[in-house]
């Protein structure tokens, strides 16, 4: 047979072959089609099969990484038909909920205030305690994300502490404390995947609101006469409210389709500058003092440690 008979043969395959659509998957998977439509939701596609006939297909746009697609031109047209090229930045799920749990501590809680010596383990049990925080976000695209952020913090400590009477007497003080501090603010989330199968992950959060503090202590003395003593119980109570900025950065595993897994942390930024303050004591002795400028603002800045928990849907 003629070479040159089969040139059109193989022309006409060739560029049939050329004309054919074809989708890319966020798994990197590649599909050689015909995208018949394409909505807000999913591309409509149909396979050929090995015996001529032809299967009808779809997939949801937020499984496709990439498509390209054949303009449908009519027969008298006489425009080109050059293929058409689209990166889908469609969120694998809309919405993402986060929870973290773990350990927080105050470094600088008291660098406006000279503790004392006899009290410095008092003190440092203050700079520690435990915090959960919870997120919600919806995805704008499949790595920005705007919604809110909650997060609660605790600490708490009770001891006898030696207290110096005298050169030679000492008599013991009770303390309590608690403390909790709420943080609410709207946030932004940054999402990157550091693997071709978006199994790891790694966010990144941005977030301003505002701070509110409760800071609750009670202190049993003995009240010393020259012929005995009678204890005296005080409670004093401060509360107040500030602003404050919250940045976090999380590792995550993607366990299941929907849940990921990881540690994160965290730094929380506030300064506490006025606040509320009362205080009562067993012998009926009271005072109050509203929106009160301390005379030492109170340092609330805290690092956090986290275990972290997601669900995507």
């Amino acid at each position: 047979m003629n070479k040159f008979v089969l040139l059109p043969i193989f022309l006409f395959l060739f560029f049939n072959a050329k004309a054919q659509d074809r989708i890319i998957s966020i798994n990197h998977d590649t599909i050689y089609c015909s995208i018949t439509s394409i909505n807000n939701e999913r591309i409509l596609y149909e396979i050929k099969n090995k015996n001529g006939s032809v299967t009808g297909k779809f997939m949801n746009l937020s499984q496709v990484a990439e498509y390209t697609r054949s303009p449908q031109v009519k027969p008298n047209s006489e425009a080109c038909k050059i293929k058409t090229s689209k990166h889908v930045d469609v969120p694998e799920n809309l919405w993402r909920l986060g929870l973290n749990i773990g350990r927080s501590t105050m470094p600088w809680y008291f660098d406006n205030f000279e503790p004392m010596s006899a009290m410095q383990d008092y003190y440092d049990k203050l700079k520690t305690g435990f915090h959960v925080n919870a997120s919600a976000h919806y995805m704008i695209n499949s790595s920005i994300g705007v919604g809110a952020e909650y997060s609660f913090f605790n600490t708490n400590f009770s001891d006898d502490i030696p207290t110096e009477y005298s050169t030679s007497i000492f008599y013991m003080v009770s303390e309590k404390y608690n403390e909790y501090i709420h943080y609410v603010g709207p946030s932004a989330l940054f999402v990157q995947y550091l693997d071709i199968r978006r199994k790891f992950i790694l966010t990144e959060s941005l977030s301003a609101g505002a701070l509110f503090i409760r800071l609750e202590e009670q202190s049993t003395y003995p009240n010393l006469y020259s012929s005995g003593y009678t204890d005296v119980t005080s409670n004093s109570l401060l509360t107040g409210n500030t602003l404050s900025a919250k940045l976090g950065l999380n590792a995550e595993y993607k366990l299941l389709p929907h849940v990921s897994v990881g540690v994160g942390g965290s730094f929380i930024w506030a300064s506490l500058k006025k606040a509320n303050i009362e205080s009562r004591a067993s012998n009926n002795s009271s005072s109050s003092a509203y929106n009160q400028e301390l005379t030492n603002a109170f340092n609330l800045s805290r690092i956090d440690y986290s275990l972290v928990l997601r669900y995507q849907f």
